[in-house]
């Protein structure tokens, strides 16, 4: 197969009229001025190579597309995310050339996944193009976009490595196939030659393991396909060995070592390329999770480029992949196609050693928590078993999700995305909330899926409090948050969300518009903030110094902490009157300098520290003014106002009665409580009934956002808590 990429000279035209310009691929029509909705028509003209197949290879289309070529529909395609590929007859070739046209639909629809998320649709050919010209034999490139050989590789109990070889091919001779696996050293470790048409084991001795970061080996893996002897195509993958499995009490075992999830989850866009990423994009996203210590990663909520799959194969990051299913209907159209676009991930990327867990829903329950919904999502996690019984099937559920929910009886593994001192109760509930679901789940192994806040970098709190948005109460929420996650023995681990800043098409929301700002760094990548070197301090080996709240220069006060993220034990306070002080490491990623006095005008501190014969400094100076700096606060951020609604009583106990701290959904599924309902909110009555609010959230949350006119909170909570259940 000879692979010709057609990235450059697109004509590009949106349905509605606007256009038509030159574009390149990866492209994306979205802006944050338009952010349309719709069909848009991508066309060019390409010489035909001579060959006897010719293959149209979409790197993803965002994220329905129809192909023609010559005028004639050569295919359909549902699903954004993962690679396509269509046959190219010879009847649509004219003169040596081919005529493409590329419709691609990101509407929303009913029958294809995300039909929601807290993340931008963008629409467009958000990865590269290419032609595939193939002999009249050659691999299977159709075969779910794969490249003809399906590579499954596991450990058995003696500690040998298993090579599992399944290929696809079109042949129509007699075949076979050679194969080359070659260890990270250059060595060939295994040569056969097999069958082109049935799946071939090998067993490779004590192979050179996979161990994530601290040893990422990596095999080669490469199958000529022969005819009559003679090779006619040929393909290669990067592929490892390792041995995975969860424990309900202990957490996550690499290679029978226990490895504790230090993670952070990502999406695929940045600013200004939106979703058209380039290796460039992901290049300067890896250096900044490499930085910052992490050991493994969540690739939000649906299949992300190859090239980031390579690098964690190579960097030796824990994976964790998934599909976007974020809401689940009983529609079998869209169970159908979240079942191909599940198949789609697992086989387009079942060599890489790095993905250790298939994901195949998150929060699903916020829409419907029901045994229909249950049923489907079994069926998805059956697909990954028949598919790739070897990793681990996980799902992530969001706080409403009850203990004892089918949802979390699905999958070995379960993420939880809690949000305790941001979107409701306090920092510290994470603590009976995590002890409280695993000695109700004790089969189950559970982790931290989601957790964050969002905030902006340039706004800032003496006092930081809820919703204030500024980036001092996001790392003060993350030095409280973390310590508790980190203490509990039986959690696999966490995903901080997120690593970065990311485009959400619906937000208005701290001071930002349509950006997601839980990142640890900004959209643009260009400012870590301040929780960036928290966990930096706690994950990373590379020593370093970091003086914290340099952005907030400007300070209405006598004086001030001084507070340094650093991993180092100790270090020294410069201060401008000559004077030093000492300070030791907190044990949380910090050292304090309590009390500091501030001159009038601009004050330089620096911290300074050594180990093993290294210095290492950092300064920052802080300017003394008369009156805050009124641009570091937002006028109506409803900061500190959110936590707590005066109409429900604290003390309820929500296992035994029914209150509108129920979801919707379990209001609706008791008659008794949904009538009262029905006698204080008819009309709401009437908007659940239709799907339009998502059933997972609470009545508490669900009133906060819309009161009825006159509706008399208290007295429905008093009736519905007069309810046993």
């Amino acid at each position: 197969m000879t692979r010709i990429e057609i990235n450059q000279g697109w004509t590009f035209q949106k349905q509605n009229g606007s256009g038509p310009e030159t574009v390149d691929l990866p492209h994306t029509w979205y802006t944050d001025e338009n952010q349309y909705r719709g069909t848009a028509i991508y066309r060019k003209t390409v010489a035909a190579p001579a060959c006897e197949c010719l293959l149209l290879e979409i790197g993803a289309a965002d994220h329905t597309v129809s192909a023609f070529a010559g005028g004639v529909e050569i295919g359909t395609h549902k699903g954004g995310y993962s690679r396509i590929r269509f046959t190219i007859p010879p009847t649509c070739i004219r003169d040596g050339k081919i005529a493409l046209e590329l419709r691609v639909d990101n509407a929303p629809t009913e029958d294809v996944s995300p039909l929601a998320g807290d993340f931008t649709v963008f629409g467009g050919l958000t990865r590269p193009a290419a032609l595939l010209a193939c002999g009249k034999d050659h691999w299977d490139y159709l075969y779910y976009g794969t490249d003809g050989v399906i590579v499954r590789t596991d450990m058995d109990e003696s500690g040998d490595g298993i090579l599992q070889l399944e290929p696809h091919a079109v042949v129509s001779g007699d075949s076979a196939v050679r194969y080359t696996l070659t260890d990270p050293d250059g060595t060939v470790a295994l040569r056969f030659d097999g069958s082109a048409t049935a799946s071939e084991v090998r067993r490779i001795p004590a192979p050179h393991l996979w161990n994530g970061r601290k040893d990422p080996a990596l095999y080669t893996l490469t199958a000529e396909l022969l005819v009559h002897g003679v090779v006619v195509d040929e393909a290669s993958w990067k592929t490892g060995f390792r041995k995975i499995r969860m424990d309900p009490d202990e957490g996550f075992f690499l290679n029978e070592k226990h490895l504790h999830i230090r993670g952070a989850a990502i999406h695929q866009d940045f600013a200004g390329c939106y979703s058209a990423v380039t290796e460039q994009e992901i290049d300067r996203n890896f250096a900044l999770i490499q930085e910052v210590g992490a050991n493994a990663l969540r690739l939000s909520h649906y299949q992300h480029p190859p090239y980031t799959y390579d690098r964690c194969d190579r960097d030796g990051y824990v994976v964790w992949a998934e599909i976007p299913m974020l809401k689940m209907t009983e529609n079998p159209a869209l169970q159908e196609n979240a079942a191909s676009q599940l198949t789609e991930l697992i086989l387009q990327n079942i060599h890489h050693p790095s993905i250790c867990f298939w994901g195949v829903q998150n929060e699903i329950g916020m829409f419907r928590d029901a045994p229909p919904i249950h049923e489907a999502v079994r069926k998805l996690v059956q697909i990954c078993n028949d598919l790739d019984p070897s990793r681990i099937a996980a799902c992530a559920n969001l706080n409403t999700v009850k203990s004892r929910s089918g949802l979390n009886h699905l999958t070995p593994m379960v993420g939880y995305n809690i949000y305790f001192g941001w979107y409701y109760g306090k920092m510290g509930d994470y603590d009976s909330f995590l002890d409280n679901m695993h000695r109700d789940l004790p089969e189950t192994a559970l982790g931290i899926s989601e957790y964050g806040v969002d905030c902006a970098a340039w706004l800032h709190a003496e006092e930081p409090v809820v919703k204030d948005y500024s980036e001092d109460f996001q790392a003060l929420w993350h030095e409280t948050v973390y310590p508790i996650i980190n203490a509990k023995p039986y959690l696999w681990g966490s995903f901080i969300w997120n690593m970065f800043d990311f485009s959400s098409s619906r937000r208005n929301e701290g001071g930002q518009k349509f950006i997601n700002a839980k990142g640890l760094v900004t959209f643009d990548r260009q400012i870590c903030k301040d929780a960036f070197y928290y966990y930096k301090a706690r994950w990373s080996g590379e020593p370093f110094l970091y003086i914290r709240e340099r952005r907030f220069e400007k300070r209405c006060r006598d004086s001030l902490d001084i507070k340094v993220f650093t991993n180092l034990p100790a270090a020294v306070l410069h201060l401008p009157d000559g004077t030093c002080r000492c300070g030791e490491n907190n044990g949380n990623g910090g050292i304090v300098f309590p009390d500091v006095p501030l001159q009038d005008g601009d004050n330089a501190f620096t911290v300074t520290a050594e180990k093993d014969g290294q210095a290492f400094s950092d300064t920052v100076t802080f300017i003394k003014v008369s009156e805050p700096e009124p641009s570091y606060t937002l006028p109506d951020s409803g900061a500190g106002q959110t936590v707590k609604n005066w109409f429900l009583d604290e003390d309820i106990d929500t296992d035994a009665y029914y209150s509108l701290r129920n979801t919707a959904q379990e209001i609706m599924d008791s008659p008794e409580a949904y009538a009262v309902l029905k006698q204080y909110a008819p009309g709401l009555c009437r908007v659940l009934e239709r799907g339009v609010i998502p059933l997972g959230l609470s009545m508490k949350s669900i009133f906060s956002r819309e009161t009825p006119e006159g509706l008399d909170l208290q007295a429905l909570n008093g009736d519905l808590m007069r309810i046993v259940k």
